[in-house]
């Protein structure tokens, strides 16, 4: 016997209906999801966080900088639905000091954050400078700006 909803359910309930914080629908141009009031384009290839945030700027926008528990169960619903393996670009580093996560977009740090456990934690030899949003943990981690994962540019 089944305790509770699955999680998928229970996240297209909240992607159907909306929550609290729910906003008036946004058009957006093609090939852009609206939500919240936002649009997000989602990256078809990964790249590493320097051609993530170059191709956000490109299309006129930022890398995603995720603001509410709402928003961060709807990217890990569309990562999901959009088979991305591994995770995605935060628009957060610790570069200007390590272990100040500042958003890239203003210098100021998330009002909402979600590490794993352990992370932030500059692994691999500290060099973990830059933010993602770990699938399988659901939740952040700071990792390699060199690595490739795939973006989420929003506006």
């Amino acid at each position: 016997m089944q305790t509770g909803l699955p999680t998928v359910f229970v996240l297209f309930l909240i992607c159907i209906l909306g929550g609290p914080e729910a906003a008036p629908p946004r058009q957006c141009e093609n090939g852009w999801i609206s939500f919240y009031g936002k649009c997000y384009y989602f990256s078809r290839t990964p790249e590493n966080f320097r051609s993530a945030l170059h191709n956000c700027y490109n299309l006129g926008c930022r890398l995603l900088e995720i603001e509410s528990k709402g928003e961060e169960l709807w990217i890990d619903l569309q990562n999901r639905l959009l088979g991305y393996n591994y995770g995605v670009w935060l628009g957060f580093s610790d570069i200007i000091k390590e272990g100040q996560f500042l958003a890239l977009s203003d210098r100021k740090r998330p009002r909402y954050v979600n590490w794993t456990q352990g992370a932030p934690n500059n692994g691999h030899g500290g060099t973990e400078h830059c933010a993602m949003y770990w699938i399988a943990r659901k939740g952040w981690n700071d990792e390699r700006c060199s690595i490739r994962l795939n973006y989420v540019c929003t506006k």
